[in-house]
């Protein structure tokens, strides 16, 4: 009489707990699975020592053709499978290898999106866009003004948008969020919108940074510039200038800060040109600057329009009134070099006007107002002069003023002209 092999014996047991759990809810009890996944532990068992020994017979292959049956029916119900409370408890008891599978029902593979396509190319499409908003972040940090924050701001953006490109599109990025969203389940079902809004969120965040972020960084360097040039420190204060205008090109303020800096560095053109971009975004005390150097170049032409322009503004007077002063100022200068004297004279006794309220005082439109009177002609019916100072009581009052250091030619100018009969033919616009 034929012996029953073990591994046959086996495979009908393991067969027999299938067919009883399959197609009948009430067998599905802790007790009957629990003895099913101990029969299939049992048959790997056998399955293994028999791979140990290939001197022995072989079994019929309608043996295997039941076993892979009997898998497939038990693979087909995992649902059923993971809805037992006490699998996890067993699998922390019994320790079953991870390729023992029957303990480790797999979960179900969450439905395909419909529009996962669309969601796909929109997250290329906004990490594209985030790449290139975070190169051009990088590259206005780049310029010649070493620091922690600079090095930072260059390297940040770029770092992030390439770790979360890597996230999106690389395999091993994927899998790493599938994992951190493996416990939220309606989450792995739009994964594709998930990676979506992902790559939104990043390409929102740098667009908010660009056009936000920027400007206030801008307004800090610039901010500490302009303390660095108080304190005489031109050369860190030209580079904190440089560096607001790498962040934000269109800044006004920074243009006309850093042709400040120019100018102290006797570098004209360069001041121009700065003075020039500040004026074309509205700034109006560039105008009184770029038009003294054409003063200083005796190109009246192109100064008169800059300093008729700011005075212009309806808002001068209460807003700054020390530049108001500074601009009539110098339009009367321009008109006393042109030779139209009643012009300058109104410019001039509006300047004084208002520097009486500024402190201290200004002695220049007070030299100027004294080379007008001394230029009207004897007898001359067009001048107002009878209801003015004479040009010796303007030049008095001129040295009376002169009090600070940028003062002092001004001073040596009312000093030569109380003491000779002859004024210089040309002063130095300020």
């Amino acid at each position: 009489m034929d012996t029953v092999h073990p591994l046959e014996s086996a495979i009908n047991d393991y067969r027999q707990w299938v067919n009883k759990l399959v197609g009948n809810a009430d067998a599905w009890s802790e007790e009957t699975v629990l003895a099913m996944l101990h029969s299939r532990d049992r048959l790997q068992h056998l399955i293994d020592q028999l791979a140990e020994m290939p001197d022995q017979n072989t079994l019929p292959p309608q043996l295997w053709l039941e076993l892979a049956n009997a898998d497939g029916e038990l693979g087909r119900q995992s649902d059923r499978l993971r809805a037992i409370s006490a699998l996890p408890g067993w699998r922390k008891s019994v320790h079953p290898p991870e390729h023992h599978w029957w303990w480790y029902p797999p979960d179900p593979e969450p439905p395909k999106e419909a529009l996962a396509w669309l969601w796909g190319g929109l997250t290329i499409a906004m990490l594209t866009i985030s790449l290139a908003l975070a190169q051009d972040i990088a590259s206005r940090f780049t310029v010649d003004t070493p620091g922690i924050w600079s090095s930072l701001g260059a390297i940040a953006p770029v770092v992030l948008t390439l770790f979360a490109s890597g996230g999106a599109l690389t395999k091993v990025g994927q899998q790493a969020l599938e994992n951190l969203l493996s416990s939220r389940g309606p989450a792995r079902k739009n994964w594709a919108h998930i990676k979506f809004m992902l790559a939104f969120a990043l390409a929102l965040g740098l667009f908010s940074f660009h056009s936000l972020g920027l400007p206030r960084i801008a307004a800090a360097y610039n901010q500490q510039g302009e303390e660095q040039y108080e304190a005489g420190d031109w050369a860190s204060a030209q580079n904190n200038f440089q560096q607001a205008l790498s962040l934000k090109p269109d800044y006004p303020e920074a243009q006309f800060n850093l042709g400040v800096i120019y100018e102290e560095f006797q570098e004209y053109d360069k001041a121009q040109n700065e003075y020039l971009k500040a004026v074309q975004g509205g700034y109006l005390p560039a105008y009184n600057n770029l038009a003294r150097l054409y003063l200083r170049e005796e190109d009246y032409a192109r100064a008169t329009p800059l300093l008729l322009l700011a005075l212009s503004n309806s808002d001068l007077s209460q807003q700054d009134p020390e530049l108001e002063y500074t601009l009539r100022k110098n339009l009367g200068q321009v008109r006393l070099e042109q030779g139209r004297l009643a012009e300058a004279e109104t410019e001039l006794l509006e300047a004084i006007r208002i520097g009486e309220n500024l402190d201290p005082r200004r002695p220049d439109a007070y030299c100027l107002l004294a080379q007008v009177l001394e230029q009207w002609p004897a007898g001359s019916t067009e001048s107002s002069a009878n209801a003015l100072p004479t040009a010796q009581a303007a030049w008095t009052q001129c040295l009376q003023y002169a009090n600070r250091p940028e003062d002092d030619r001004w001073a040596g100018l009312a000093r030569d002209a109380l003491t000779t009969t002859e004024t210089p033919d040309y002063v130095e616009p300020q």
